[in-house]
Parts: C-alpha cells; sequence; structure tokens
C-alpha cells in the first residue's frame, strides 16, 4: 500500500526511470575503451533464473552493467521483490565492484521532490562510482549507454566535508558537515526492464540495480554551503545543439530531508557518508535524450553551466 502511494507521488519527477538498471562503464570512459565498446544493446534475460540467491542477481546486474545490456529477469521472475531485499543487492553489487578496483563517489537519490504533503516522505538512493564522472566540457561515449541514448537531467547537489557515520544522525550533524552546493546533471542509462522489455519495472526492481545511474557531471566551482538558501527555487533548463529541450525548476524539493533521511539509511546496509561524497538530489526536469554526435549544455539560475559532447 505504501509503495504503491509512494510510486504515484514520485513519478512525476522520475517519469520512465521507474524502471531503471545501473552501469559499469555506462560514464566516461578510456579512448581504448571508447573504441571496443559495443554498438548494440543486447537483452541479457537468459541469463537468470527464478529462485536465485542475491548474490546470483547482483552478479547478474554486474554482467548487464559490463555488457551495456537491459534485462527483463526481475521483472519475469522477481516480480514482488520488496524494497529492502532490493537494497541488500544493491549493496552486494557494490561490493562486487569495489572487489573490482571501484570506488564510491556519493550517492544519487530520488522522490525528493514532495508533491502531495499527506503521504510519507520516503526517497529512494543509488550509488555512484568515481569512474562514472565526466568532467564538464569533456566528452562521453553514448555507445557506453543503453540504446545509446542517455537521458541528461539537471539536479542540485552537495559535498560532504566531514563523515557521518550514525547510526543516527540528527539534523545539527548534518548540516554542519555539508561542504558545498551545485549544479550537476546525472546521465541515465535504462537497463532494468518491464516483462515486456518496456520501462516499466517496479520502484524496487530499479532500486536493486541502483536506480539507472549511468555517469554524472559536476561542476568546477561550487557554492559554499553556508551562502546558499535551501529553500530557494533553483530553475534549470537542458539545452541540446544549442536548442532548449527540456527545463523545471526544485520547487517542491526537500533537500535537507532527502540528505537527512539517506544519512540515517546507509548505516542500516553497512554504509555512511563520507567527507568528500556527492549527493545528487534528483532531477529538476524531465530529462531528453542525447546521442552521438550532441553537443549538451546545463543550464542553472544559481550555479555554472555544465557542458558534455557525446561522441
Amino acid at each position: 500500500m505504501i509503495l504503491g502511494q509512494f510510486s504515484k507521488r514520485v513519478s512525476s519527477f522520475l517519469g520512465v526511470f521507474w524502471v531503471i538498471v545501473l552501469i559499469l562503464g555506462a560514464g566516461c570512459q578510456t579512448e581504448k575503451e571508447h573504441k571496443t565498446a559495443a554498438t548494440a544493446t543486447p537483452d541479457l534475460t537468459a541469463r537468470l533464473g527464478p529462485g536465485a540467491s542475491i548474490e546470483t542477481i547482483a552478479s547478474h546486474l554486474l554482467q548487464v552493467r559490463k555488457e551495456v545490456g537491459t534485462t527483463r529477469a526481475l521483472a519475469l521472475y522477481y516480480p514482488k521483490l520488496d524494497e529492502k531485499t532490493a537494497y541488500t543487492i544493491q549493496m552486494t553489487l557494490l561490493s562486487m565492484l569495489e572487489k573490482q578496483g571501484e570506488r564510491v563517489a556519493g550517492w544519487k537519490m530520488g522522490g525528493s521532490q514532495v508533491t502531495d504533503s499527506s503521504q510519507p516522505f520516503h526517497p529512494v538512493f543509488g550509488f555512484m562510482l568515481a569512474s562514472y564522472e565526466c568532467p564538464s566540457g569533456g566528452t562521453a561515449n553514448s555507445s557506453r549507454f543503453v540504446d545509446g541514448s542517455p537521458l541528461v537531467e539537471a539536479e542540485v547537489g552537495f559535498t560532504f566535508k566531514e563523515d557521518l557515520p550514525g547510526p543516527t544522525v540528527s539534523r545539527q550533524e548534518l548540516l554542519a558537515a555539508i561542504d558545498s552546493v551545485g549544479g550537476f546533471s546525472e546521465l541515465i542509462s535504462i537497463r532494468v526492464r518491464d516483462a515486456k522489455g518496456g520501462t516499466k519495472a517496479t520502484l524496487p526492481q530499479a532500486i536493486a540495480d541502483g536506480l539507472a545511474n549511468g555517469g554524472f557531471i559536476q561542476p568546477k566551482h561550487k557554492r559554499a554551503w553556508k551562502k546558499f538558501n535551501p529553500n530557494q527555487v533553483v530553475t534549470a533548463e537542458v539545452l541540446i545543439n544549442g536548442q532548449v529541450k527540456a527545463s523545471g525548476d526544485s520547487k517542491g524539493f526537500a533537500f535537507i530531508d532527502a540528505l537527512l533521511y539517506l544519512a540515517n539509511s546507509l548505516p542500516q546496509y553497512g554504509r555512511h557518508l563520507r567527507a568528500g561524497d556527492i549527493v545528487i538530489t534528483g532531477s529538476v526536469l524531465k530529462p531528453p535524450p542525447a546521442k552521438a554526435g550532441d553537443h549538451v549544455e546545463i543550464k542553472f539560475s544559481e550555479f555554472e553551466p555544465l557542458r558534455i559532447t557525446f561522441k
């Protein structure tokens, strides 16, 4: 009941991302990796069956990332996956990635916008890897995203200067630990699919796969946290080849409540916010797709613009 209400509440801002998947190598890659990247998007559903362990499911999602594929297996065989189990799968996947040398850069969030105050505030989160970062002003290979078409989000992001180990983090402790704020962009690649191959997987299925993070862009310069009013409305727009493709604003986003939720949720899974972590809080607009050859600019009313070119 609660899950259904939450899904309805946040669907207006997550849009097509209810169904998502992760990416290992779907962000910026080395030139050698660019040359060997697959151009097709394989369906890897057949590699996972019913009754699998959490480790096997996580391993499947890892392979989906590596091969830049899609999977319908969670929808076909685990349609009643619950949120707690989904996070356990996500954290198992993250541990596998770390054993392969990956490093957490921070966390992405969804459901940070309050559209119905009568409903419980219940954001969701997924990890971001340092290797996924795409420097502003640089290039990214579109073939490292599902269908060669990343979705470009505009988000308000925060960086932390202190560890918040918990297990319980107070609002005062959270505010004291924030270092800076700025305009960020997340590059989305939707890999977890519904049973028919569409983008309508359940929220827990999306959580298991890390909420579709395929890359992120952070600003070269951020604003000191003390000089930012979290209650102000930030507007943003995404331009592709000079044309505005999407616009929106942060009206209704509960930034601090979302960060506090994350800070108190991570310890339940053996994680916590650390000094240097980035947390992006959800797109303020419906993200448009980009493709090879596109020049993309993300403009913010309060922060410096971001730019990227897809190859």
